[in-house]
């Protein structure tokens, strides 16, 4: 919910057995999301949250074994990889 980040930058990172997701874009704009590994994730793995975010880049992300949660929002139940509300 930060609205403009035109310098900021999650890149090459690793989240591993994360139980809240590994990347969540909610209220962000401009960020770039760049070479990032999640393993083992609940819920959606890199989520845009409302779809009013705009002028973010994901790129050359993997998501692997992305994992039910009961305890986030219904749709983690049949979690994504990459949840994008409004491309």
């Amino acid at each position: 919910m930060i609205g403009n980040v035109l310098e900021s930058y999650i890149k090459k990172c690793a989240v591993y057995h994360s139980y809240n997701r590994a990347v969540t874009i909610h209220g962000v704009h401009h960020l770039t999301i760049k070479q990032n590994v999640a393993y083992n994730a609940m819920g959606h793995t890199y989520f845009i949250e409302d779809g009013i975010e705009t002028h973010n880049v994901l790129e050359e992300n993997i998501g692997i074994a992305t994992q039910r949660s009961w305890s986030l929002l219904m749709t983690d139940q049949t979690p994504a990889t990459f949840w994008i509300t409004n491309p």
